[in-house]
């Protein structure tokens, strides 16, 4: 066997056994990353995400996907804009469906909404008092079922501590590396 044979396969083994050890460092690099850029997005651009609870928007948005919402001026929402609002019969729970009809005429915003995979339009008219309303930019599907967890205070907190620690080591890594 030729000498750069033999030198080729040592270094493919070489590789392949350093590739299970490094698997854990990539995929925290990854998620510090993901955890980064939605703090980015969501201080400096705004973006706010709210998960899909029913299938009221299907085949739009599937249960289980979570919406990313910008905020845009009360009074710039239009029919086909798709809204995440405050469930008027339920306090504290939003729900997303699209604008149907917008009334101006009386100052405060006043929107009909439905949902895409129901029959009937929403029944109550609801009247915008906020300056903004978050509109959907898009989803990502199955991310809004993590994002339920995050619901409760203990797995919120956990939820945080691991991405935070997710950056650290991430970070100690590339620190490391670099060496």
């Amino acid at each position: 066997m030729p000498a750069a044979h033999a030198a080729t396969r040592s270094t493919a083994a070489r590789t392949s056994s350093r590739l299970p050890r490094r698997l854990p460092g990539a995929v925290l690099a990854v998620l510090a990353l993901a955890a980064v850029a939605c703090a980015v997005l969501v201080v400096g651009f705004r973006v706010g995400f709210a998960p899909v609870l029913s299938p009221s928007m299907s085949p739009a948005f599937d249960p289980g996907a979570l919406l990313a919402t910008r905020p845009i001026d009360a009074r710039s929402v239009e029919v086909g804009d798709v809204v995440v609002l405050p469930r008027p019969d339920a306090p504290g729970e939003r729900f997303a469906h699209r604008v149907v009809e917008v009334d101006l005429s009386r100052g405060e915003p006043l929107l009909r909404t439905k949902g895409d995979n129901n029959t009937d339009v929403d029944p109550q008219r609801l009247r915008i008092t906020s300056a903004t309303v978050p509109v959907v930019l898009g989803d990502v599907p199955w991310i809004g079922r993590v994002a339920l967890l995050g619901r409760h205070a203990p797995v919120e907190v956990a939820l945080i501590a691991f991405a935070g620690l997710c950056v650290l080591v991430a970070a100690k890594r590339a620190l490391r590396d670099r060496r």
